[in-house]
This record gives C-alpha cells, sequence and structure tokens, in this order.
C-alpha cells in the first residue's frame, strides 16, 4: 500500500511540475541563440522520451510480477484446499482403520468362539466313534434287527434317525462355521489392506502437497523481493522524469523569451475569448467562491465558461504550448506561453479533446481543444486561468 501511494505522489508530481509555471525568472530575455535553445530543447525531450520508455518498461515489469503473483496466490489457494482435503481423507481413513480394527477384534472373538463349537462338535463325533470301536463294529441294520419287538424296533429306529440328524447337522454346522471363519477372515484382512493402502497414498499426495506448498511460497517471497526492486526503479525514474520534465519546462520558457522580440510574438495588451462570443454563458469568477463539491468557500484561480461538450477553445494569444496532458484537477488541460510575463491554462477538455501537443507553436484564435467535463468538475465548460509572472491574475481585465 506504502508503495502504491508513493507511486501516486511521483505521478501527482510529474503534473504538477508540467502545470503549473515554472520559477525561472523571466526578467530578461536569453542570450543564447534560439538554435541553440532548440537544439538543448531537443536533446532534453529526447531523454524525456527514453526516460518515459524506461518508466512505462518497470511499470509493464511490475505488471507482469503481479499477475504472476495473482496466479500464484491461486495457486497456493488452491494446494491449501487440497491440502485440506487430503488430510480430511486421511481423519476419515484413520477412523475407518480403527473401526475395522474393532470389527476385527470383534469378528476374531466370534472366530474364537466357532472354533470351540467346531472343536466341541468334533469332540463329540469322536466320542461317538470311539464307542463304536470299542463295542465293535455294529451297523445300523444290526440295531435294528436286535430289536425285541415291533415297538421296540420303532424306538430304535427314531433314535437311529435323531443320531443320524444329530450327526448330519454337526457335520453341517462346521462346514459353515468353518466357511464363515474363512469368508470373516478373507474380508477383514482385505478391507484393511484396502485402508492401509488408501492411507499411504493419501499420506504421499499430502507430502507431496506440502511439498509444493513451501516451493511455491519460496517462489512468491522471490517475486516480491522483485516487485519491491521495481517499485523503486519505477519510483526512481518517475523522479527523474520530473527533474527532465521540469527542465524542458524551463527550456520553453526561454524559448519564449528568446522569442519575444520578433513580431510574432505577443505583445501584450487584450487576450482573445477562449470561446466564441454567443457560443458561452461565464458561470464563475476569479477569487472566493462557493466550492461546488464541499459547498464550502474557497479560491478560483480562473474564470468558468459554460459551453455545449465538444465547443472550439481557442488560443488566446500567440505562444508556445508547454503542456497538454492530463492535470489531477483541471482534467484534460493545454498551457500556453505567450511571452515572457503571461502563460494561459484551459481546463476540462473533453476525452480525446486536445488538438496540440507540448513544443508546438499556436496563434491567437487557433483551435486548441474542445470543451469537455473531466477531472474535477460538474458539468461541461472550459476553466481558464491566467498567468502574470508566475502569478494567477483575475483574466477578465484582459478579456474586456
Amino acid at each position: 500500500m506504502r508503495k502504491r501511494i508513493l507511486l501516486a505522489l511521483v505521478i501527482t508530481g510529474l503534473v504538477v511540475g508540467t502545470v503549473l509555471p515554472t520559477n525561472v525568472s523571466l526578467a530578461a530575455p536569453s542570450k543564447a541563440s534560439l538554435d541553440k535553445i532548440n537544439r538543448e530543447l531537443k536533446e532534453i525531450q529526447k531523454k524525456k522520451k527514453s526516460q518515459q520508455q524506461q518508466l512505462k518498461k518497470t511499470e509493464e515489469q511490475i505488471n507482469v510480477v503481479q499477475k504472476e503473483k495473482k496466479g500464484l496466490e491461486t495457486q497456493l489457494m488452491q494446494i491449501d484446499l487440497r491440502r485440506n482435503d487430503t488430510q480430511n481423507k486421511l481423519d476419515k481413513l484413520e477412523k475407518q482403520m480403527d473401526d475395522t480394527k474393532e470389527k476385527a477384534a470383534n469378528a476374531q472373538d466370534q472366530l474364537d468362539e466357532a472354533k470351540d463349537r467346531v472343536a466341541k462338535r468334533d469332540a463329540l463325533l469322536r466320542t461317538r466313534v470311539t464307542s463304536m470301536y470299542e463295542r465293535g463294529t455294529i451297523s445300523y441294520l444290526d440295531v435294528l434287527l436286535g430289536s425285541s419287538d415291533f415297538g421296540d424296533f420303532l424306538t430304535r429306529m427314531q433314535a437311529l434317525q435323531l443320531i443320524l440328524e444329530q450327526d448330519t447337522r454337526i457335520l453341517e454346522d462346521n462346514i459353515r462355521d468353518k466357511e464363515t471363519i474363512e469368508t470373516k477372515k478373507k474380508e477383514i484382512d482385505h478391507q484393511l489392506t484396502v485402508y492401509a493402502g488408501m492411507f499411504d497414498e493419501a499420506e504421499d499426495l499430502k507430502v507431496e502437497l506440502d511439498k509444493q506448498y513451501k516451493q511455491s511460497m519460496v517462489v512468491k517471497a522471490e517475486l516480491e523481493k522483485k516487485e519491491s526492486a521495481l517499485q523503486e526503479d519505477f519510483v526512481q525514474y518517475g523522479q527523474e522524469l520530473l527533474s527532465i520534465t521540469k527542465m524542458e519546462s524551463a527550456k520553453y520558457a526561454e524559448r519564449v523569451r528568446a522569442m519575444s522580440s520578433s513580431s510574432t510574438a505577443y505583445k501584450g495588451g487584450k487576450f482573445a475569448l477562449p470561446v466564441a462570443s454567443g457560443q458561452f454563458r461565464f458561470t464563475s469568477g476569479f477569487g472566493v467562491r462557493k466550492d461546488p463539491f464541499t459547498g464550502r468557500s474557497a479560491g478560483h484561480n480562473g474564470v468558468d465558461m459554460a459551453a455545449r461538450k465538444g465547443t472550439t477553445i481557442m488560443a488566446a494569444a500567440d505562444g508556445i504550448v508547454i503542456y497538454a496532458g492530463y492535470s489531477n484537477g483541471y482534467g484534460n488541460t493545454v498551457m500556453i506561453k505567450h511571452n515572457a510575463e503571461f502563460t494561459t491554462l484551459y481546463g476540462h477538455i473533453r476525452e480525446g479533446g486536445i488538438k496540440v501537443s507540448a513544443g508546438q507553436s499556436v496563434s491567437r484564435g487557433q483551435k486548441i481543444a474542445e470543451v469537455g467535463s473531466t477531472g474535477r468538475s460538474t458539468g461541461n465548460h472550459v476553466h481558464f486561468t491566467v498567468y502574470k509572472n508566475d502569478v494567477e491574475v483575475n483574466p477578465m481585465p484582459y478579456l474586456k
């Protein structure tokens, strides 16, 4: 923020340094020839152009760095979001693994119980086989034929059926429990393996994202350092441009003094109206008035002439354009140096309405601009200021 304010002050200084009359003494004509002055002015303008190009180049470099920073900040935000998502995924996987381990522990208890049941059934079957072995080989038919009567036969037959059903059920339960044990064990082992793999992948991604974030932060620090250096260069180049511009303004004043003895130079007397009679009306005079923005009393260093947008603004007298550009308060502005004593200013020119350039010679009544409302303005008009020996004076006596 401090850098931006400093840049704004430098740019403002460039405008003010060119708009306001210079402090060069205009009391006596220059002894240097006009050709020499023009050569020196051309050299100053060459330096000014070079400095402006350097300033523009530096500004473009700053814009590039700022764009890179903006892109990097977006990248950092995206990495940060992915880091958060990955950490949330890790936390979720960790909870799922804990739940699965708890299920595995419960399943293990169930498996142990199932193993006990299988063992007991196996023991029961072994006991029955042992008993049959000790009594000798007795078939189910022997048991039935050994019946004493039909009722005994039915009883023995029912008993054999119960034994067969029980043995069959024991065998089926053993098979089912064994299958259940193996299935649950496989499912739990597979689930834990899957979770472990996902957890490892997420951890690897988190490590990579942390690495990317740190690298991006290093790049960001380097860009900020580069931007800071460029900002300092920009301020320095701006100050140098301000000095060159002041030299240019002084040289223009010197050229006006050198030309003041020529027949084409302004000799004094009345200024022509900057807007043709009948095309404007005076809306504000010179001196103290109520500021249209604040409503408070404030000084006004010229006169305001309201006219339709695009109305022609003319040079009040012969002279040389010493400034043609934008000034904060006046908006688009033209300044003309008429002689060693007088300078005029024309403000609030419309967008694209400046029709002359700095260094150009103009004649009385020549079109120099068009009426507008740029800068600190509440409506279409031209602000006209007369400087006499670098001091604002009431233009009205010079217009009558």
